[in-house]
């Protein structure tokens, strides 16, 4: 009975599994960056108070064009290369890997050639001149060395998004929290101890970047995954383009942000002064604190929904959705409680407490607290979209909470006065999320995919039975999509060969594993055959094929492999979170 019910409704066994291991690694990662990103303005702000703070924060818009292309370029890069994977396209998805990593090598060192030429023009667009005195050489400081260090911020990053989709996310959470955990570290060495000021801040950022590409290089020559390095080809710099277009449809979320950091610091500075550009920034790095755990539960989901994409696995979707969702909003849900409840905490932590500025960031604390719930719904809704390459939705979306809305918003929240200012954000992230949901009803964003009808997916338990009823059920639906009588053979015998390999050399005599089984057949008549499953690593594929001799070690069943390999158009194994997964393309 229970055999039949799995039989009737697929069941998802391997989501909830995979989610985990990337998640806690994540938001592992995402927790260093944000005391990485937070220490400066920390230990900064108790030695140099708001002076301090404030060259921090007019340093923001600089921080967020780097973080504009280096997530660019990792997302669109990395959603492509699991994509790939997913279609057992592996020469394909290394070749785009180094695409990505050489353009944005070289597009990283030729920012930070002009960053520093170009040093005296900008920090006069960032806000500050020399009349400025303290204010003005602090942020200078900060901003040379900032600058001449972009290349570490952009391959950090890069790799730190490929690592994750190539099933090195232990890696990446570990070099990630190490990185900056050295970061904080110096941080209070170079500037509390030896009185670097900002550029003892910058300076350690710099050095956690360095340790943490450290960390993360040996990932790259590891035998048991397959990102490796290559020559420079042309082919792959064009196609790098391609994966920035697409990071860009949620990474351009930084641009908007630095073009509202250049307003909104001006306009502080104006209405109250360095105290107001003081408690902005304490803003900022809150938001760090509670934001960067939802980006990094949607830097959890996409590996997951990418490598679905390619399978065509809408059910394993909706899984991955659901757990990043919940996942999400109760943990940020808690930090979110303690900033509304303890905002004392925060203003103590960054050394403004019991100044003229105390009560403002109280105001500003509360009502930021309130727009984070609606930023994190925006941030997991937007890395759906881009993780399923989907860019257009997200890119709305970002371009709502990051332009359309936010800066309006700020010149009117202006004109309410310092204390109300700060309604901006509530007003922002909720009007782009209602603006958003409006603009996508009745399915206006949904991406054309394949018909489910041309989708058959299964889940079955480790015996024999099962296998033999699902391989008749595939039968009679390839019959109904039109595949023709060698595909139908083909298909129900590679079910049945290649799942009673799994059986008898997998599972071993396991009988509470699972084997998930997804066919599609394309318009163009291939038909794809996915098969994943809970077992001991194995690759049917591997198994001796060899002519029957005189030794002992033969196996028959292997027969059934070898008119496999030699009858299908393609076959591809790899061993992916923690489960074996067949590409057989027929």
């Amino acid at each position: 009975m229970q055999n039949e019910e799995i039989l009737k409704k697929p069941k998802d066994s391997f989501t909830r599994q995979m989610f985990r291991r990337l998640w806690i690694p994540a938001i592992l990662s995402s927790f260093g960056w944000a005391l990485s990103d937070m220490a400066d303005a920390v230990v900064v702000g108790q030695k140099l108070g708001t002076v301090g703070l404030a060259a921090i924060g007019l340093i923001l818009p600089v921080y967020m064009i780097n973080c504009m292309f280096a997530h660019g370029f990792g997302l669109g890069g990395s959603v492509r290369y699991s994509r790939l994977m997913g279609q057992g396209k592996e020469k394909d998805a290394v070749s785009s890997f180094n695409g990505v990593f050489w353009l944005s090598l070289i597009f990283s060192v030729a920012t930070a050639v002009l960053g520093n030429v170009f040093i005296e023009p900008l920090l006069a667009l960032l806000g500050t001149k020399p009349a400025d005195g303290a204010l003005y050489i602090a942020t200078k400081d900060y901003l040379q060395i900032l600058v001449a260090a972009t290349p570490l911020f952009y391959m950090s990053n890069i790799f730190n998004y490929y690592l994750r989709n190539d099933e090195s996310q232990q890696r990446a959470g570990a070099g990630s929290v190490l990185g900056n955990i050295c970061d904080i570290l110096l941080n209070l060495l170079l500037v509390l101890v030896f009185d670097m000021g900002t550029r003892g801040a910058a300076l350690s950022t710099a050095l956690g970047q360095i340790i943490t590409i450290c960390i993360y290089l040996p990932g790259f020559f590891s035998k048991k995954h397959s990102l490796r390095f290559a020559l420079a080809r042309i082919k792959w710099l064009k196609s790098a383009f391609s994966a920035l277009k697409a990071g860009l449809a949620t990474s351009v979320q930084y641009l908007y942000q630095m073009i509202f950091f250049l307003i909104c610091n001006n306009l502080l500075i104006r209405l109250g002064g360095e105290a107001a550009v003081a408690v902005f920034d304490l803003i900022q790095n809150t938001s760090y604190l509670i934001l960067y755990l939802f980006e990094g539960t949607g830097r959890a989901m996409q590996p997951i929904l990418s490598t679905y994409q390619g399978e065509r696995n809408k059910q394993g979707k909706k899984s991955a959705v659901r757990l990043g969702f919940i996942s999400g909003l109760l943990l940020g849900g808690i930090l979110i409680a303690f900033v509304e409840l303890f905002p004392m905490g925060m203003c103590m932590l960054f050394g403004i407490d019991g100044s003229s500025s105390q009560s403002l960031a109280f105001v500003a604390l509360r009502l930021y607290g309130a727009a984070a719930v609606f930023a994190g719904i925006n941030i997991l809704l937007c890395s759906y979209y881009q993780a399923c390459e989907n860019e257009k939705p997200s890119f709305v979306l970002e371009t709502l909470r990051g332009a359309v809305l936010l800066i309006p918003l700020t010149f009117l929240c202006y004109s309410f006065g310092l204390e109300y200012f700060w309604l901006l954000f509530l007003l922002t992230e909720a009007g782009s999320l209602l603006i958003f949901a409006l603009l996508s009803a009745g399915g206006r964003y949904r991406k054309a995919e394949l018909s489910q009808q041309r989708i058959f997916q299964r889940t079955i338990l480790s015996n024999s039975t099962d296998i033999m009823d699902i391989s008749h059920e595939l039968e009679s639906v390839c019959k109904m999509w039109g595949a023709d009588m060698k595909q139908q053979l083909l298909v129900t015998m590679t079910v049945e060969e290649v799942g009673m390999a799994i059986l008898n050399h997998g599972f071993n005599g396991r009988e509470d594993g699972y084997i998930q089984i997804t066919a599609v057949m394309d318009e163009n008549g291939l038909l794809e055959l996915h098969m994943r499953d809970d077992a001991t690593s194995f690759n049917p594929f591997e198994m001796n094929t060899n002519k029957a001799n005189e030794d002992d070690d033969f196996d028959m069943d292997s027969m059934g492999i070898l008119v496999i390999k030699k009858r299908a158009k393609e076959f591809y194994y790899r061993r992916y979170q923690g489960f074996n997964t067949l590409i057989i393309k027929i």
